[in-house]
Parts: C-alpha cells; structure tokens; sequence
C-alpha cells in the first residue's frame, strides 16, 4: 500500500512539473512570435512612411533622427525570419527543423540578408567608402538630423544587425554551443539597443550616437529590443535561457526578478532626473533618493520571492515528509515478512544487527570526539587572540597612563619654575633703574667733590668702581638674556604638555612643533660622533586647527625622536672621516588643502627596508635593540591620528634616502565627524 502511495505522488508530481514547463514554454514562444510580428510591424510602417513621405512613421516626432531605409528592411526580413521561426518551433515541437524546406529556405535568406546588411554598413564606416548601398531605394537630404551620410544607418545599428543575423543563423543549429554563442550576441545587441532607448529617455546624446556618426532612431531603439528580446524567447529551452524555464528555486527566482532588474533601475532613474531638471532636489538629494528607492524596491521583491520559495519548500519537506513514512513502512512490512520467513536465523540477524549499531555508536562517538576536538582548537585560537589584544590594550593604556603623567610633571615643574624666573624677570628692569640712580648720583659726588677723604679714595681703587659701573649694564643684560632663555625653554614645556587643554580646540600647529623641538634641543647639538642636527622648516600659512594638542605634540615628539634616533644611529655605523661629516637634516614642513592640514616630517638617515615598513605601525613592534624602545610610540602615534583626529598617517621610506612621515588631519574635528 505504501508503495503505491508512493509512486502515485512521483507521477503526480513529475505530470505537474511537465504541465508548467510546457505551459511557460508555450507562452514564451507565444511572446518571441509577437515580438516578431511587432517587428516586422514596425519595418513596414516605417517603409510606407518613405514611400508616402510621412514624417511621424520615419522619425516618431519633429526633430528626432529618421529610422534609414535599410534600417526598416531589416526589421522586416528580421522579423518575418524570427515569426516562421518560432512558429516551425511552436508547431514541430522539439526538432527545431521546419516541415518544408522553402520556409527553411526563406529563414536562411533572411538572415543572411540582415547580417549582409549590417556588416557592409560598417565596412562602410570603418574604411570611409561608399558602396552605394544607403540610397538604394529612397534618397534622404544631406541635412537630416543627426545623420552623417544620406539615408546611411547608425554604427550601433549595423552592428546590432551584424550580431542579430549571425545569431539567427546559429539559432539554425543543434549544437548546444551555438545557441549559446547566439543567446550572447543577442544580449549584446539588446545592451546596445537599450542603451540608446534609456539615452532618449534621459536626453543623453551619447547613448544612441557615436561621434559625429548617424544616430540611432527612438524607435529602431524600440524595434531592437523587442527583436532582442524575441530572439532569446524563440528557444528557451536551449542554451543560457535554459535555466529560466526550469522547476528548481534558481530558475523561479529568475524569471520574478529578471523583468524587474531591468525595468524598475531605468524607470526610477528617468523619475529621479525629472525632478532634478525641474529643480525639486539637488544632485546628492537625487542620488540619495534613487538608492533608498532601490532599496525599498528590491527587499519587496527579494521579500516576495522568499515567500514564494519558502512555500515551494513547504512543499518539498511535506512531499519528504510522506516519503519518509512511506519509507518506514516499507520497511516495517520488509522486516515483519523477514522475520515470519527466516525464524531460525533470527540469532544470526540479531548479532549482525547489534554489530551494526556498535559500529554506528562507535563513529558516532568518533565523530563527537573529533568535533569537540576543533571546537577546543578554536577556543584555544579565540583565547590566545584575546589574550594577544588585551595586551596589547594594556600597554598602550600604561604607556597612555605614563605619557600623561609625564605632561603632568612637566608642566608642574614649568609652572614651578615660572614663578621664581617671572619674580627675577621683573625686578631686572627696577635693577637697572636702580643702578642708573646709582651711576647718576656717584657722577654728581665726583664732579662736585673731585677730592675726597683719603680713606674714601682708598675704597674707591680697593673697589674699582668705574669698572664696576662700566660692568654693571652688562653683567644685568647677561641676567636679562638667561631669564629671557628660560621663560621660552618653561613657555615651551607647557606649550608641549597643554594639560590644562584635554579637551579638542583650535591650536597653532606651529607652537607645538616649537615647543618639541625645542624640548629637543639638546639632541640636535653636535656630538664626538656626529655634527649638528639641522632642522629645516618650510612652514605653510595655516588657520587654527581644531585638535588635542597634547595628544597632537606627543605625535610629534614620537616623530621627531625617531629621526633623531635613525640619524645617530646612521652616524654610528658610518667609520669614515667624510661619511661623519655628512650633512644631517630633519625637514619639517606644514601646508593645508581646502579643509585638510598636511604636516610632514623627514630625515635623511638611512632608511627604512621595505618588509619593515609593512609592520611599522604594529603594536610592539621596533627595529631598536632591547631596553631602548617598546614599540609603542608609532603605535600610539597612529592611534592619536586616525581615531581620535579621524585623519592619516602614513610612512615612505627608501633605504640609503631616508624615511618621511605624513599627518593629515581635518581642520574642523566636528565637522569632519559630522561627514563620518
């Protein structure tokens, strides 16, 4: 019983299956027919509009470009080929050989003609002849619109009679191969014949004219596609098309979603620039508009058809459902009828079965120990990468912690030291005033008493006062000059240690990059080993940038104690005389872009090797021997810029030419995020 349920399904099912695609086969071929005779339709009118001269069949509307002659003939033989083509198909079934040989004759001479056509037209525009062909039957005036030659078709069209009579020839064929090969060439001319469609329909020139060259006609546009779209329907079943007419998801989901990836795109399109040109919205309105639309559009389309294969599944799990239980049975049945027949082998059975199920327990167990064996390799891996970032965290954190902490020394150790140097610098100026009191009052006792008491005479040489009046003014202006030194070297600390500016604001860039190179001073001076460091600045006339500027000139302490790091340690490998004495220099240079700051700082010490430069940014990572770097600076530096300054910052480096770091940064962090 069982077994007759069951094949009464297959063959039901398999009957429905055969009804829909002969169905969808039929009504396919029905639509190829129609574009046929839509077609030839089309030729026709056109040709009669030459023959009589009426305007309105020949162009569609005053001002547009004329379908040629040649043009309309073929679509006719186009046409009329594809109609017996599709009606021999429709009437003999599968043999795609037609019952008598004329009309097998007349669909050979046919497209043999278009494809004639076609490629004498290109031959024409390709080489510059004229083989007389254009005003074979009716003469055009040499002023029509968008023509080049009188009465010569477009490039576009010829080319798409070119592929549409070669693909009909191989459409003639059995071999699998050229339907394909004919499906390709078809959808090309159909790629050329809807760009110039959508081309009318936005008002873009270039869409259905090359050059200087005759344009394509709206309507041959028009024609095209429907012989395009014949072509490819006249054997569905064959070829690329093949997929669209079977039963599977793939093929349902094609034929739903096909017609509206073609159609709905150009439509919103055509809406989106009508409201543009009647200035409802601007460009990035337009933009903005047409991709929500899109979206919307096509979740309710990719929603539908999910339903709709959600219920073909349905459908499939009930029908494995049944068989399932048909299965069961069949096998119930089987087992009792083994059973009645084979009583005094039923131990034998028995051992044989209890082997089976020991065998399937034990790969069963085998399995399971080998999953949970990759799950814990996987754990293993996640831990390990955990355990690799949370380092990697905490020691940018403590590096973060001690970067902060230094600022904070440094600028209570410069606010320490203002005070002491701001009490001395403001009282050399009472000093000087005092010792002019002083001068002035000791000239007035030496001119009016020139002979005083010896022993005031004696004090007088003891004490060498006219040199101590002539050394006065200059030992107060060497006092003047170091306290003058050191309010700049205390400005330039907390200049570099901003703690009191946490907070993002606009700064001058050029204040911190003097305030770091002046906390580096003494790096730069000469040493035994090498010669000075020459810093040179091309600086840029730059706004207020908005910035953390403490953060901002630890990058540049990062940088710049790096190319001071590169130098000397070029300057120690070098053993020469001449190489010591090479020049060494750090460039710094600033310019700004619309609303981007670019700050670039070189040097041009040995360089950097290139599969160095791939990891130059990675956390840890450093080319420095051990105890003198923790790979962190660069890192941190990256950090700084990228994420909390939304900006770049990259590395050029060549061995032997030096290495150069560039920062870019927006202006304004807020409205950079804004944008973000």
């Amino acid at each position: 019983m069982a077994i007759f349920q069951q094949g009464i399904f297959r063959r039901r099912h398999c009957a429905k299956a055969v009804r829909q695609n002969s169905t969808l086969l039929k009504m396919l071929q029905s639509l190829s027919r129609n574009a046929g005779i839509a077609v030839t339709a089309i030729g026709g009118l056109v040709m009669v509009g030459w023959l009589f001269d009426v305007g309105m069949l020949k162009s569609v509307l005053p001002g547009l470009v004329t379908m040629k002659t040649n043009t309309a003939l073929g679509f006719v033989l186009g046409g009329l080929s594809l109609w017996l083509w599709t009606s021999i198909q429709s009437r003999d079934g599968q043999a795609p050989r037609p019952s008598g040989k004329h009309l097998y004759s007349i669909i050979y001479t046919s497209s043999g003609l278009v494809l004639l056509i076609g490629a004498l037209t290109l031959v024409e525009y390709c080489f510059g002849w004229n083989l007389g062909i254009d005003e074979l039957i009716f003469k055009e005036a040499t002023d029509a619109v968008g023509t080049y030659a009188p009465n010569r078709m477009a490039p576009n069209s010829a080319l798409n009679f070119f592929f549409l009579g070669w693909a009909q020839l191989l459409l003639l064929s059995r071999r699998r191969r050229n339907y394909i090969l004919a499906q390709v060439l078809t959808l090309a001319a159909f790629l050329v014949a809807f760009l110039g469609f959508l081309g009318y329909a936005y008002g873009i020139t270039s869409f259905y004219g090359i050059g200087s060259y005759t344009q394509m006609a709206l309507h041959t546009a028009i024609a095209f596609v429907l012989q395009s779209l014949g072509m490819l329907l006249a054997s569905p079943d064959r070829g690329l098309m093949a997929v669209v007419v079977k039963n599977h998801a793939g093929s349902i989901m094609a034929r739903r979603l096909s017609p509206a990836a073609v159609a709905i795109p150009p439509i919103l399109g055509w809406s989106i620039l009508v409201g543009y040109r009647w200035h409802a919205y601007d460009p990035e309105t337009g933009i903005s508009l047409l991709t929500v639309v899109n979206i919307v559009v096509f979740a309710i389309l990719i929603w539908w058809n999910a339903r709709e294969i959600g219920a073909l599944d349905k459908q499939r799990d009930r029908a494995e459902v049944a068989l399932k239980v048909a299965n069961e049975e069949l096998e119930a049945r089987v087992e009792q009828r083994t059973l009645e027949l084979s009583k005094a082998n039923q131990k034998l059975h028995q051992e044989i079965s209890d082997r089976q199920h020991a065998e399937v327990a034990m790969l069963e167990t085998v399995a399971t120990l080998e999953a949970t064996s990759i799950k814990l390799r996987d754990k293993n891996a996640e831990l390990k990468t955990a355990m690799r970032e949370l380092t990697e965290t905490q020691a940018q954190l403590i590096q973060s912690e001690k970067l902060s902490s230094l600022g904070q020394l440094v600028a209570g150790v410069a606010h320490e030291i203002n005070n002491p140097v701001n009490f001395i610098y403001g009282n050399i100026c009472h000093i000087k005033d005092y010792g002019e009191i002083l001068d002035r009052v000791l000239q007035l006792y030496q001119e009016h008493c020139p002979n005083p008491a010896p022993e005031i005479q004696e004090e007088i040489e003891a004490a060498e006062l006219d040199f101590v009046r002539e050394d006065l003014p200059n030992v107060l202006g060497s006092i003047q000059v170091g306290a003058d030194r050191i309010r700049e070297i205390v400005q330039s600390l907390r200049n570099f240690s901003r703690v009191d500016e946490a907070q993002m604001k606009e700064v001058d860039i050029h204040d911190g990059i003097e305030s770091t190179l002046m906390i580096l001073q003494n790096r730069l001076k000469a040493k035994p080993n090498r010669p000075a460091i020459q810093v040179v600045k091309n600086y840029g006339e730059l706004p207020p940038v908005e910035c953390y500027p403490g953060q901002l000139n630890q990058v540049f302490m990062n940088l710049l104690a790096n190319a001071i790091d590169a130098i000397e340690e070029d300057s120690e490998s070098f053993t020469g005389v001449a190489d010591k004495g090479k020049p060494r220099k750090i460039f710094v240079s600033t310019a700004v872009d619309r609303d981007w700051v670019a700050i670039r700082i070189a040097d041009n010490g040995p360089g950097i090797k290139e599969e160095t430069l791939k990891h130059i940014f990675d956390p840890f990572f450093t080319t420095k021997p051990m105890g003198k770097g923790t790979g962190l600076g660069l890192a941190i530096s990256y950090s700084i810029i990228t994420e909390k300054h939304r900006g770049k910052l990259t590395c050029d480096s060549t061995p032997g030419n030096g290495t150069e770091f560039a920062i870019e940064i927006p202006l304004c962090q807020i409205c950079s995020g804004a944008l973000v």
